[in-house]
């Protein structure tokens, strides 16, 4: 890792991510921490979709030399989608329902601290992953969590008792589906609950369902989890959050290099948190493409 030091930054704000109301002091704390320490601020708000992509890949040829993502896991992926393919990192203030990036990389969920560490971290390279043409920097799958991540978009309101929420009564009715993949070389065809593709450890909100990943470390974490009596659904929970996901009897874990889904019978896929449709044959792998993320500690107190 390199100390940064920037003169231009661009923010790139999703004011309908999870934490709405607070966005007017969060921006406002956030420009007040850089211009403090002599940086030039611009920011946009989004309005459509993709729009991050757009401010982002407009910043950098503007010349600005860190673009910052304000909001959630989705924001995230959208802003690192203009980044691709140059040298400009990424900044993060999360304000999102889960901000599984932000914590896997250690960025604080608190507002003040995670503006100071703008201007007081290093530089990380991070892997990106590719569901067919789609990239994702924390987790994609299907099955179970999909199916969660197509109810709330559509929900009124977001946030971390609504995920609980939609999770619990989806859970009720969800019917387990088949799969053939292969993975390692090895082919996997079996009824499944769901399956993750991992770069970073977790969904959200501490939400561990994959403990053992590296975001660095060029490599997927496939997290296989087969269909299991409601009676464990709330051991499955627990096991997120204590990190225990591969020691459950109905998981299979593998880390390979790519993954070829060669059939699933579910319409959906997700991306950072985000629903999509599920093309098959699908294949998911490590991109060339590397993304500079701006983590580490901060100094003293807030």
């Amino acid at each position: 890792m390199t100390r940064n030091k920037y003169r231009k930054v661009f923010l790139v704000i999703n004011k309908f991510a999870g934490h709405r109301k607070k966005y007017s002091t969060a921006v406002y704390q956030v420009v007040s921490a850089l211009q403090e320490n002599g940086c030039e601020v611009e920011y946009s708000y989004t309005n459509h979709s993709g729009h991050a992509t757009e401010l982002a890949l407009s910043a950098v040829n503007k010349g600005f030399e860190l673009v910052v993502a304000v909001g959630g896991d989705g924001t995230m992926n959208e802003v690192a989608q203009g980044l691709f393919g140059t040298s400009t990192p990424m900044g993060i203030i999360p304000m999102g329902s889960g901000n599984g990036l932000a914590r896997d990389l250690g960025v604080p969920v608190n507002i003040k601290k995670s503006a100071r560490l703008l201007v007081e971290g290093s530089i990380k390279q991070i892997d990106v992953c590719r569901f067919n043409n789609q990239r994702f920097l924390c987790t994609s799958g299907i099955g179970f969590d999909a199916q969660v991540a197509d109810k709330m978009a559509k929900a009124p309101s977001r946030g971390f008792l609504r995920y609980i929420q939609l999770t619990i009564q989806e859970s009720i009715a969800f019917k387990p589906f088949r799969i053939k993949m292969k993975a390692n070389d090895i082919w996997i065809e079996k009824p499944v609950f769901l399956v993750t593709f991992a770069n970073a450890r977790q969904f959200g909100n501490n939400a561990f369902i994959a403990p053992k990943a590296d975001i660095s470390d060029g490599l997927i974490d496939v997290v296989v989890v087969k269909p299991f009596q409601k009676i464990w659904l709330p051991v499955f929970g627990i096991g997120l959050f204590l990190g225990i996901i591969p020691k459950l009897p109905f998981v299979e874990y593998h880390k390979t290099k790519q993954v070829e889904l060669e059939s699933a019978d579910t319409p959906f896929f997700h991306f950072d948190g985000e629903p999509g449709k599920l093309n098959i044959p699908a294949k998911i792998s490590i991109d060339a493409e590397k993304l500079f993320v701006v983590v580490g500690r901060i100094k003293g107190k807030n």
